[in-house]
């Protein structure tokens, strides 16, 4: 065994070894604290909303199961391993190992490659499927996932590794052999390799895209008889009505239906019968009132739930009653009609010792890290978000921004039917999953994609369109590092931009005047489509290597200059009133592309956890295979930044209007 091989595994055991480089005590579940609706779960139940109830009946597949992989890291299946194969047959599939569901297949240290291949899952459920049908949710399966129920192919998906998506077990034969009448295998092939026909959304980008079962596999019965909700809509058209769309557990239904529904289960609230006409599987309910209604704000997170049954199948959603919008007069971003200073960063979905399938613990002492820092807005970068974080942001009353994975779109993606179809689709999935959550203010896609080019921008409003179609409540954004060369921002609703000065070769432009000048510009509308949208910074900041904490002069690379940098890109921030708010790149230091992995890691010092660096080459592009721009490390170890920012953020509150409490929602 190699001397680096030894390092890995003492780096993994250790992980497993320490709980966390954070002591938090979290306090998500006190509603002192915070003022949601809060379920409690049960042990086989998914752990976020919706909730499910009545004939509906929902169960968790998570748990251990069979696993195998065909070559190693070094060794990797022959690059012409047909995936797709349609006489692929799973019963001829070794899976000799285990593994718990969710993880991810790939999670090595920084510096080190992961997997790159194909991998079996095998698990068994029981499920009398020759009496009914079934439906299966993967909450993320990454890259390419095909599914197969008792040796039969139900369906694959190539719309992201981030999102989730359905799929429907139909109903089997009497002669069924599946070993007994209930006792059903499924099984899933991932190939994480990139591949423009397998994973057209798996670009490049610069970090590490993980890959597995990544979130949880949920089982729905289905009723073939009679048609059950699937998911309720819920949009606010003010501050106490919204509008009510079922999605129907049949998707061709189409002809009349009986039910009712009740908001937040208060005593007092009534059950209200309503009789409508679905058609192709989608049921409208007329404006309604919500019953006491109590505003969602970044200060006051109230929440609502509404429960719709329908031929004895229940549906609980949370909501969130709040208004997004422009302030015309200055071109501002409001929530309930208040202007605010949106403050935060960009935030991956990335831990050392469980990569992108958190522990709830993991998402809590992210979460609590993040408030104590004064945040009130987080973007989620690169790609849907895991539902359980979603709750959380809802909970605290942190403004969301929602992207698809997509960064290293090019110009030919834009106008490719083929790659255009699975975008589409990944952004239909992507509100499908979190239409519901209060948090989200934005809706984004393509991240530093071909903008420049205006044969581009029909990509570009195609996805504006299908988003605004679904949801005409929310504002739509990209984050441009094109700037003012950007030839398509007059499909966005808000103007953001990524850059980076005093970073990247740039030491002599100051961040100050940087910013100033192309925040009065959009406000000013001299670059084309800009004229009266908000503008933010979607991406700025500065690499620091937390071990680099001492030197002479605040040269690159040091916790000094990180100070120096991200204080000059938070003030102008915070400042400039044309400025609607900032997420600064990045929350936490974190595990870059595939090729800045690959024996890129620095030299450890030996038996220490967290591990820390005793000399790492600050000449590669990404230092011991991280990009170093967190005010936190990648074990959550707070850099000088960390508490600078904090104090900035923090500060806005005592004088920034945060508060909802005088806006009359009688009158709304």
């Amino acid at each position: 065994m190699t001397m680096t091989s030894l390092l890995l595994i003492s780096l993994l055991v250790a992980s497993l070894q320490v709980s966390t480089a954070v002591n938090i005590t979290t306090t998500r579940r006190n509603s002192t604290i915070f003022a949601p609706v809060v379920q409690d779960f049960g042990p086989d139940q998914p752990r976020y909303w919706p909730q499910y109830g009545g004939k509906r009946v929902v169960k968790l597949l998570d748990g251990t199961w069979e696993m195998g992989q065909l070559g190693s890291i070094d060794h990797p299946p022959p690059a012409d391993y047909d995936s797709m194969d349609p006489n692929f047959d799973p019963s001829k599939a070794e899976t000799p190992n285990s593994t718990e569901i969710p993880s991810c297949i790939d999670n090595t240290p920084p510096g080190y490659l992961g997997y790159r291949g194909i991998t079996y899952f095998r698990t068994h459920f029981d499920y009398d499927l020759t009496a009914s049908p079934a439906r299966l949710v993967f909450q993320a399966c990454s890259f390419y996932c095909r599914v197969f129920v008792n040796g039969q192919e139900v369906g694959d998906h190539r719309a992201g590794g981030y999102v989730a998506f359905a799929l429907d077990i139909p109903k089997q034969p009497a002669n069924s052999t599946n070993g007994t009448t209930n006792h059903n295998e499924l099984f899933v092939l991932v190939d994480n390799r990139f591949n423009k026909t397998t994973a057209p959304t798996h670009e490049r980008g610069d970090y590490w895209h993980y890959s597995g079962i990544m979130r949880s596999v949920e089982l729905h019965t289905i009723d073939e008889s009679q048609v059950w909700p699937w998911r309720v809509y819920v949009l606010p058209t003010s501050l106490k009505t919204v509008d009510i769309t079922v999605h129907l557990t049949d998707p061709t239904y189409s002809g009349k239906i009986t039910g009712g529904f009740a908001f937040d289960k208060v005593k007092g609230n009534p059950f209200v019968r309503f009789h409508a006409k679905a058609e192709n599987g989608i049921l409208t309910v007329p404006i309604h009132h919500v019953p006491g209604p109590r505003l969602w704000s970044i200060s006051n997170p109230n929440l609502h739930t509404i429960g719709i049954k329908i031929n004895g199948g229940i549906v609980t959603e949370r909501f969130g009653l709040r208004q997004f919008g422009v302030d015309k007069a200055t071109s501002r971003i409001t929530v309930n009609g208040e202007i605010v200073k949106l403050v935060g960063w960009n935030h991956h979905t990335q831990w050392p010792e469980t990569a992108a399938s958190p522990t709830e613990k993991d998402m809590d002492n992210d979460m609590a890290l993040l408030l104590q820092a004064g945040t009130n807005y987080v973007r989620g970068a690169h790609y849907p978000q895991d539902p359980r974080w979603l709750d959380r942001l809802d909970e605290a009353g942190v403004i969301m921004w929602c992207e698809t994975l997509g960064a290293g779109v090019k110009k030919e993606d834009t106008v490719d039917p083929y790659f255009m179809k699975y975008q589409t689709q990944q952004l239909h999935e992507m509100m499908d999953n979190a239409l519901n959550h209060a948090s989200i203010m934005l809706w984004a896609f393509f991240n530093e994609g071909p903008s420049d080019h205006a044969d581009a921008c029909v990509g570009y409003e195609t996805c504006v369109k299908v988003i605004k179609e679904r949801d005409p409540t929310r504002l739509v954004t990209w984050a441009s590092n094109k700037l003012q060369n950007d030839k398509c921002l007059h499909a966005a609703d808000v103007v953001s931009f990524n850059n980076y000065p005093a970073w990247y070769g740039r030491p002599n432009v100051d961040p100050v005047a940087f910013w100033n000048h192309h925040a009065d510009h959009v406000k000013a509308g001299a670059y084309n489509g800009t004229l009266g949208k908000p503008f933010l910074i979607s991406e700025t900041g500065a690499g620091g290597i937390y071990e680099w904490s001492d030197n002479k002069t605040a040269a690159k690379w040091t916790l000094a200059y990180q100070s120096k940098i991200i204080g000059k890109d938070v003030d102008v921030a915070i400042a400039n009133q044309n400025i609607s708010g900032v997420t600064l790149w990045h929350f936490f230091d974190f595990k870059t592309f595939d090729n800045t992995e690959n024996n890129t890691h620095c030299d450890y010092v030996p038996d220490k956890y967290p591990p820390i660096c005793a000399f790492i080459n600050v000449s590669s592009y990404r230092p011991g295979g991280l990009n170093h721009k967190g005010v936190i490390d990648f074990w959550r170890r707070k850099k000088p930044i960390y508490d600078i920012v904090a104090g900035k953020y923090n500060a806005t509150r005592k004088f920034l209007n945060y508060t909802t409490t005088d806006v009359d929602v009688s009158t709304s």
